[in-house]
Parts: structure tokens; sequence; C-alpha cells
């Protein structure tokens, strides 16, 4: 069966930023110029941003604690196995997700956000129309769709700027990094440090993830 629309346009997760996200990476640049080293450092920008829709909330769900390689792989073996759609995963038989990589947890998740879909429990269109708190919440009543799941789904699929998924390891790390902090900062910290750069901040979290790309090769 092959994939639908939008699942293709996640066989290539990298690519240039927009115009609009270059616009606030300038904004963060020059409110904190110690993120004018992350380019200088590690080459120009390169971010994930997906087509709204289910298919892109998977791989979202994919990634929650896995490694960006790990879940891209998993989320292309199963694209091969499958149509991306909420019926196709709602029927598909367990072993058929398992083989793919899914584990229980996540099979459960998936069939969860399958049928809020199918019963109109949950509609992902309308989330364009409605503040970034509001289009969490509407996410996170779906087991196993938390804050950071719902903030990657605002950012890379809407395009939300102001979505900044502070809790993200790879976001803490890089921070730590690029600001030489002894510890790695929790989630509240990060929020903290970074609320000057508000409305912003998920060009911050592109920048970081940049960073984190390039410290994860040395």
């Amino acid at each position: 069966m092959a994939p639908s629309d939008a699942a293709k346009t996640l066989d290539s997760e990298l690519m240039p930023p927009s115009a609009g996200l270059r616009r606030a990476v300038a904004v963060v640049c020059d409110r904190d110029p110690s993120f004018l080293r992350i380019e200088a450092e590690a080459g120009s920008l390169t971010v994930r941003a997906w087509s709204p829709g289910f298919a892109s909330l998977v791989r979202i769900i994919l990634g929650q604690q896995l490694s960006s390689k790990a879940a891209q792989a998993i989320f292309q073996r199963l694209q091969a196995a499958l149509e991306l759609t909420p019926g196709a995963i709602a029927t598909a038989p367990d072993l058929t997700l398992q083989r793919v990589g899914l584990s229980r947890a996540k099979i459960a998740t998936c069939r969860r956000l399958s049928a809020a879909l199918q019963s109109d429990q949950l509609d992902l269109d309308s989330l364009a129309a409605l503040p970034d708190g509001d289009a969490v919440a509407q996410l996170t009543q779906i087991k196993g769709i938390g804050v950071w799941t719902a903030e990657v789904y605002l950012l890379f699929c809407l395009q939300r700027l102001s979505s900044f998924p502070a809790s993200d390891l790879a976001v803490q790390v890089a921070y730590q990094r690029l600001q030489n902090l002894a510890n790695r900062p929790t989630r509240r910290e990060l929020l903290a440090c970074t609320e000057p750069l508000h409305p912003y901040r998920g060009a911050v979290a592109h920048l970081l993830w940049h960073y984190y790309r390039r410290l994860a090769q040395q």
C-alpha cells in the first residue's frame, strides 16, 4: 500500500529553515548573541518541518524517548508496511506493528489517537486556529501524548515558533554546552533562562537541536 502524501513529506527529515524561521533566528541572536556560536560552529541551520496531520503526529510519537535516527528507521518500516491513516493503524494486527519496531506502549498510543480521530474526539485540522495552550490541551487528552509530543507537533507541523519543547533532553544538553553550565537545566530552568526570547523560542529549539547534532558527531 502506498504511503500517504503526508507521510512522504517525512522521508527527508532535515531541510533549510523557512524565511520566517530565519527571521526569528535573527531576533534570537540579536537578543542573545551567544546563539551566534551555533551556526558558526555547526554550519548552516537545518531543521525538521513536517506537514500537519496524522502521519506526522505518529512520527513524533515514535520519537518519544528515542533518538531521531532510531525513530526515523521505525517510521520508514511502518510507512512501508501500511498506509498511515487512522483506519489502517486501528485495524493493523499488533504483530505487524511490533515487527516494524513499535513498543506495546506506542501501539496503544497510536490506536487511542486513531480512535479519537475516527470518533471526532480530536480534530487535528482545528488545532491551527487554537492558542498554543488550548492546542496542547487538545492533544494531551489522548493518553500517551504528553506535553513534549504536543509541543513538538506545534513547532514542526504548525510552525508555532512560540512553542518550546523545553523538556527535550537534546535541547537541554545543547543549552548546557552552549552556555557552559555545570549542570543540565531542567524544563523549568530552561524556560526561565529563555523567557527573554519569547515568542521566538521555537527558533531557539531548532538552533539547539542543530547544535546537538553537531555535538553528537564529535
